[in-house]
């Protein structure tokens, strides 16, 4: 199930790069109407439905060259135009996002979350009508495909964009800032906080003797502050906007 990673790539990166659009945008005092109108352009562009249906056939994720021509494109959709510069920086800060994103999550299901709250921003982003109804298929057919996928065929996929990201090791300044990246480029990942399902907060080292049984155990104490995830926990904050 390796080949279904596309639509995970590219709405994730495509939420980064409507997040970092939009600061951009404001930033430079763009009027709100035309601000929106650019991303509902982009984002409408990503999610056309012939496209869409394509994202969704099983397929080898893209190389980093073609998903960087890819969003090259959906960036040129609307009346706004980058430099090639320009281009490569929004690319670098899209894929370092979401590598954040991915490398923090504690299960690999954690992905669907991460896709969703990329959506539902996007959604968030432009006016009711067509464009809208546009990412809510899209939020229906990442619940449809990935809600309910196996363990193991759900951390195939992570692995995949885990190949895909690999050797991107770009130094973002708010990463530094927030003390997320060392000064090579490294990411530095949190500790502690809600656990993967199924997993109990580490505290007991357990020796076994050589049939399996539990022979003795021993209480250490935990590194970080811990908590058992519940039908109740909320869903996680990676994808969402860092600013």
């Amino acid at each position: 199930m390796a080949d279904l990673g596309m639509p995970l790539l590219v709405f994730n990166l495509g939420g980064e790069m409507s997040y970092i659009l939009e600061q951009r945008l404001q930033a430079q005092a763009i009027d709100s109407e035309k601000n929106r109108k650019v991303l509902q352009d982009i984002i409408g562009a990503m999610l056309n439905q012939s496209f869409l249906d394509e994202l969704f056939k099983p397929q080898p994720l893209s190389s980093t060259t073609s998903a960087r021509s890819l969003f090259d494109r959906l960036a040129h959709s609307s009346i706004m135009r980058l430099s090639e510069s320009s281009m490569d920086k929004l690319f670098d800060l899209m894929t370092m996002g979401f590598k954040y994103q991915i490398l923090c999550s504690k299960a690999p299901a954690e992905l669907v979350d991460i896709t969703l709250n990329h959506l539902e921003s996007m959604l968030a982003m432009v006016a009711p009508g067509p464009v809208a109804a546009r990412v809510e298929y899209a939020i229906q057919r990442v619940q449809a495909v990935y809600g309910q996928m196996p363990f193991g065929q759900m951390n195939l996929v992570r692995q995949a964009l885990l190949l895909f990201l690999q050797d991107k090791r770009v130094k973002v300044s708010l990463f530094l800032q927030d003390g997320l990246q060392t000064q090579n480029g490294v990411m530095v990942l949190p500790t502690g906080g809600v656990l993967a399902p199924g997993v109990e907060r580490p505290r007991l080292v357990w020796y076994f003797d050589r049939s399996g049984s539990v022979i003795a155990t021993k209480e250490f104490p935990a590194p970080a502050a811990y908590e058992a995830r519940t039908a109740s926990t909320p869903r996680t904050k990676l994808g969402l906007n860092l600013d």
